[in-house]
């Protein structure tokens, strides 16, 4: 997790760069340059409720994102919305690239750029000013909207999400509280567009991660090096901006980004093409309740899995943690149990579903050897074969084995 927020931070921190939001360091000069006769203590003041007020704007849209995680984090399981959300995500990417723009109407234009006095003033300047920076800063807001909705906790959701508004207001923050000793700023030129199209491609590949559960592990770490070497070679010789100094930038950046790229396409693709023995699978039997009572009869734990068809999650559960051999030996004294609500619950399956509470799939309970559900050990959504192995073992010494 603490990768994730660093990179969300940096993401923040990043996108100041972009043509959208660079013109609001001017802005926000500004806006505090007039204040910044008073106190040190005042204008510091002032400073924090801006950034409270940002901070605020995108906390609350984490917040209910992570709310309606249940419903989003479910419908991102079916193949169709996987493509919808994919599909949109590319269209934002190509619009960092130039091909169109993405505009906010006049209206919200003049309510986020309006002048206002007092702290309230401060507070509602900091609430608005990220609508001046929507079409750079909305399409990374939206790929952080489709990972909140897929872990789909609030306490997650508000955390991602403040994270990011610290990363996107803190230097606005800092420049707000010596904007009266600032001389000048570095000038708005082509450095700006090519950071812009730095992000197109870092959407493309969140475009793919989106795509990870159809494509399949294979397809996903084929794509990745792909998207890597164009984007590289793009960026750094035939995207055009720039001369000088920021020219050979570019030429370096493509370097060290191809290397990178070379290093990760070795050790993730090469094992591909070594020949694999036959991977075999873990045993299911299909739920029914004479299944659990004989297994509480015979003192055995027992792991019911929550799948579907047309659920990609698990069927990338099914390749990468089921078939792995380390998970099939750990669940040998285990009765394994799937639960196939493809075609939703059978009447057999609802009670036990209300009483596990099922919010979607893939979905993994764990029963003890005398049949009492281990709420704190449920598994909700696909998650690396650590995390398998881990609740195997509790559920194995809460059994007294």
């Amino acid at each position: 997790m603490w990768l994730v927020l660093l990179l969300v931070f940096g993401g923040g921190l990043a996108l100041n760069l972009t043509p959208c939001v660079y013109p609001l360091i001017p802005i926000t000069i500004s806006f505090f340059g007039g204040r910044s006769q008073g106190s040190k203590g005042l204008m510091a003041a002032n400073s924090l409720v801006y950034l409270g007020g940002l901070c605020l704007t995108y906390t609350v849209i984490g917040a209910l994102i992570a709310l309606t995680g249940q419903m989003l984090g479910q419908a991102l399981t079916w193949p169709p919305v996987v493509l919808f959300v994919a599909l949109i995500l590319v269209v934002m990417a190509f619009s960092m690239f130039g091909l169109w723009e993405i505009r906010l109407p006049a209206g919200l234009n003049r309510v986020a750029s309006a002048n206002r006095s007092g702290i309230l003033g401060t507070f509602v300047m900091g609430l608005t000013v990220g609508l001046l920076a929507a079409p750079c800063v909305g399409p990374f807001v939206v790929s952080l909207m489709t990972h909140v909705a897929t872990v789909g906790r609030l306490d997650y959701g508000l955390l991602v999400f403040f994270v990011f508004s610290l990363g996107l207001g803190l230097p606005l923050t800092v420049l707000a509280f010596f904007s009266g000793s600032i001389a000048g700023l570095p000038g708005a030129g082509d450095w700006m567009v090519w950071v812009r199209r730095f992000f197109g491609v870092v959407l493309l590949i969140m475009a793919l991660y989106v795509l990870k559960p159809v494509l399949g592990q294979a397809a996903f770490d084929w794509g990745l090096v792909a998207i890597g070497l164009a984007g590289a070679v793009y960026l750094g010789f035939f995207e055009k901006s720039g001369k000088g100094k920021f020219l050979a930038f570019k030429r370096i950046f493509a370097v060290i980004a191809l290397m990178a790229v070379a290093v990760f396409g070795w050790f993730t693709l090469y094992p591909t093409f070594v020949s694999q023995p036959g991977a075999s699978h873990a045993a299911w039997q299909a739920f029914s309740p004479a299944v659990l009572d004989k297994a509480a009869k015979e003192n055995k734990p027992v792991v019911v899995d929550f799948a579907a068809d047309w659920c990609m999650p698990c069927k990338q559960m099914d390749a990468t943690v089921f078939s792995d051999q380390k998970v099939i030996k750990a669940m040998g004294d285990f009765v394994m149990v799937r639960a196939d609500v493809t075609n939703g619950a059978s009447p057999d399956l609802k009670p036990y579903a209300a009483k596990w509470r099922l919010r979607g799939v893939p979905t993994l309970i764990f029963l003890d050897s005398r049949g009492n559900w281990l709420k704190d050990l449920t598994i909700v959504g696909a998650v690396p074969k650590e995390v398998v192995l881990e609740r195997l073992n509790r559920v194995r010494e809460r059994s007294g084995g």
